[in-house]
């Protein structure tokens, strides 16, 4: 097979191949003059937009005649395309096309601005999602871990029988903590970030207005004094009228767009092939 790789004989069948892609071309799509375009003043009033938005002026005859026929080269190279069906094995290409298709589905149908009356409605079904997370406030002398080693043990002993013989002579007492002695109103998603993931299921079962402990942290050992509990309170609508307003309207548009792909699914027919049961339902 030597013959092969002789570099003439590589050169000629090269050629050879690409006379045979194009003649198969032409052939198979020699009708492309049956394309037809047509070019409307809609089209040359938005290639003049567009040429202005650019450069701050109105093109020139030259230069619009340029953007037109670039304009109709892209058409015809996207009809030939098409035609090759290269949108159909290209995945790129199709996840392009799906997408502006939901994107026309979802433009087809315009969601309107909610009412009070709406907003209102959508607050008291979701009450949880914009109300006030209960909340705690307390009073803490910690003890770290890395700081104390072997003699936490004994650490917590002393600081207990401390804080029950005097409780209000706290601050001062333990290791520093971030935070500080005082804390004043942590919801559970503060609590997680500063403590670590339990601390506050383990806090809030605690009594109030007594020193209670040590309650176990990621970082160390708490003795904790709960000083004041926030129930959860109820959000006012123009404590959260944007939230609100967003939120209907994204709820809307996802309802909006199920039901033109509702719509759409209703006008194909699927059949199953060699699939048991895959057709049914």
């Amino acid at each position: 097979m030597r013959w092969l790789q002789q570099p003439l004989l590589q050169f000629l069948m090269l050629g050879a191949l690409i006379f045979a892609a194009d003649a198969w071309l032409n052939d198979r799509h020699s009708s492309v003059d049956s394309y037809r375009i047509v070019v409307t003043n809609h089209h040359i009033d938005a290639l003049t937009a567009a040429f202005k938005a650019e450069k701050g002026r109105l093109p020139g005859d030259a230069e619009l005649q340029l953007r037109l026929q670039q304009w109709l080269d892209e058409q015809m190279l996207y009809e030939q395309a098409k035609s090759l069906g290269l949108d159909q094995r290209d995945a790129i290409v199709r996840r392009q096309m799906i997408q502006k298709m939901r994107f026309l589905l979802a433009d087809a149908v315009p969601i309107p601005e909610p009412g009070i009356e709406e907003l209102q409605t959508w607050l008291d079904e979701h009450a949880d999602r914009y109300g006030h997370s209960p909340r705690l406030s307390f009073e803490q002398v910690f003890l770290s871990r890395g700081a104390r080693g072997d003699a936490m043990g004994e650490a917590v002993q002393e600081l207990i029988l401390h804080l029950q013989a005097h409780p209000d002579d706290f601050r001062g007492k333990g290791d520093a903590f971030a935070t500080g002695q005082e804390i004043d109103g942590f919801d559970e998603a503060a609590m997680r970030r500063e403590f670590g993931r339990d601390f506050y299921q383990r806090v809030v079962a605690l009594p109030d207005n007594s020193w209670q402990g040590p309650v176990a942290s990621s970082l160390g050992l708490h003795m904790l004094r709960i000083t004041q509990r926030r129930d959860f309170r109820p959000a006012q609508l123009s404590e959260v009228r944007d939230r609100l307003v967003n939120d209907w309207r994204v709820y809307q548009r996802e309802q909006a767009n199920a039901a033109a792909m509702q719509r759409l699914r209703q006008r194909f027919e699927v059949e199953y092939e060699g699939l048991d049961g895959m057709g049914a339902g």
